[in-house]
């Protein structure tokens, strides 16, 4: 009987689940596709007994370690845009990039990332955004990571817009509102343990150019009111120094 559509989304959506999660991915390869945890249809078990385990697992990996590493549609990885991040995970959880990578992989986050761009939802997500949204959803302690990896996904984050990514990618990372054809975010960090020296930051990006550094609440407000065409709620005297400051920036 010829393939129903039905039975080809079934096997793209196992397809899925072998090559992103790790776990689903070590059963099939040590148990095979009957083994009942997979939860496969008949017809599909005698459809995948046809998988070659060993491509399968090296896919599997080849995915993994471009996440960590950096690759193709990945940028940077995880390895250089999280090197604080996951320091820290790794002393408070015991996890490894690798076994944290898993994680993220297998995660809903992580499917927001890989689906561009060919998601029926629209662009997708960039991956230390995705990242964020998986440690700031995740339990304790990994959770407790977050404002670290807040700030090295809006430093990504900030470096792939001024690049152009923003033409494949949709930006929503926690903060990031768009002013004057700018991204622009603000942060206390007040939260984060003294230890990680995070300081009150703003991030400011548009193609070709981002800014990241210390701020405060009232310039980076004052900055939001000059490039959202509000400059005529300040002083003159601050409008005209913070135009000649963004202009500095390459951001006017």
């Amino acid at each position: 009987m010829p393939e129903s559509s039905h039975d080809h989304d079934r096997i793209l959506e196992v397809l899925d689940r072998l090559l992103y999660d790790a776990s689903v991915r070590t059963v099939f390869i040590e148990h095979g596709p009957a083994d009942p945890r997979l939860g496969l249809e008949p017809e599909l078990v005698a459809a995948f007994e046809r998988v070659d385990v060993r491509e399968l697992a090296l896919v599997g990996r080849n995915i993994r370690s471009e996440v960590v590493g950096g690759g193709t549609g990945t940028g940077p990885g995880l390895a250089r845009t999280f090197a604080r991040s996951l320091e820290v995970i790794r002393e408070r959880t015991g996890r490894t990039p690798n076994e944290v990578a898993e994680l993220f992989v297998a995660s809903p986050e992580f499917g927001e990332f890989r689906d561009v761009p060919f998601s029926p939802a629209g662009r997708g997500r960039l991956l230390p955004e995705c990242f964020h949204r998986f440690v700031a959803g995740s339990p304790p302690p990994l959770a407790g990571v977050e404002p670290l990896v807040h700030h090295e996904a809006a430093v990504g984050v900030a470096q792939a817009v001024a690049t152009g990514a923003e033409a494949t990618f949709e930006v929503g990372l926690a903060g990031f509102a768009v002013h004057g054809g700018v991204h622009c975010a603000f942060r206390e960090y007040a939260e984060a343990p003294a230890g990680w020296a995070l300081e009150p930051t703003l991030y400011l990006a548009a193609p070709g150019r981002c800014v990241t550094g210390r701020g405060s609440r009232p310039l980076f407000d004052a900055l939001v009111a000059v490039l959202a065409g509000r400059g005529g709620e300040l002083a003159p005297r601050v409008r005209d120094s913070l135009e000649s400051r963004l202009r500095t920036w390459g951001l006017r």
